[in-house]
């Protein structure tokens, strides 16, 4: 082996450790939002194993989308082992939801997301995940779905319509009634409820 085989080897493992540092984070957080934390590091490693593997073929432009789609392939085959062998997610990793304290509105927010979310296709699903929680933009996202944009915009629209008709005919969260006026000393009351009209 030659000295300039070393160098472009050296070049080539330097150039993929920036775009791995780059990446990597991307990357991770996408696959905490669908498995949790717990296995996210692995869906990374493989996901750049591939990429390591496919670097001179991967667009060196706008990788991210590229690197999603990956992701999302590698996750697929995690799920559908999982199935075959009866192993049963979490209920917190089914969700899709990272372990951490919320408040109780962000916890109700986060739920009723959830469940419009949860009404929707595992792609139209996965569409609306990649615009809102990757802010990938429609092209970027159609890219990782394998699908072309016209195609994506249908589905956005689509998926937006049934997430609006399930926010619409869900209750609104109840809400605490505000504090009752302080009663002066001596003085004794019945508090009768009022119906709103």
């Amino acid at each position: 082996m030659s000295s300039e085989d070393t160098d472009a080897g050296d070049s080539a493992k330097g150039e993929f450790t920036r775009f791995f540092e780059r990446y990597h984070g991307d990357v991770y957080r996408y696959a905490v939002r669908r498995l949790g934390a717990d296995r996210a590091d692995d869906v990374a490693a493989e996901t750049f194993g591939v990429a390591w593997r496919r670097y001179d073929r991967l667009p060196k432009d706008q990788p991210l989308p590229w690197l999603y789609g990956v992701a999302r392939n590698v996750i697929r085959d995690r799920l559908r082992v999982e199935r075959r062998r009866g192993e049963v997610l979490s209920a917190e990793a089914a969700a899709g939801v990272p372990g951490g304290a919320d408040t109780v509105r962000q916890v109700e927010e986060r739920d009723t997301a959830l469940r419009a979310l949860d009404r929707l296709s595992a792609t139209d699903r996965e569409l609306v995940m990649l615009l809102a929680w990757e802010g990938l933009d429609l092209a970027e996202a159609a890219r990782v779905l394998g699908c072309t944009r016209a195609t994506a915009r249908v589905r956005l629209h689509r998926a937006r319509r049934r997430i609006e008709r399930f926010l619409d005919s869900s209750p609104p969260p109840e809400r605490d009634a505000p504090p009752a006026r302080p009663v002066p000393p001596g003085t004794a009351h019945v508090r009768v409820p009022m119906e709103e009209k």
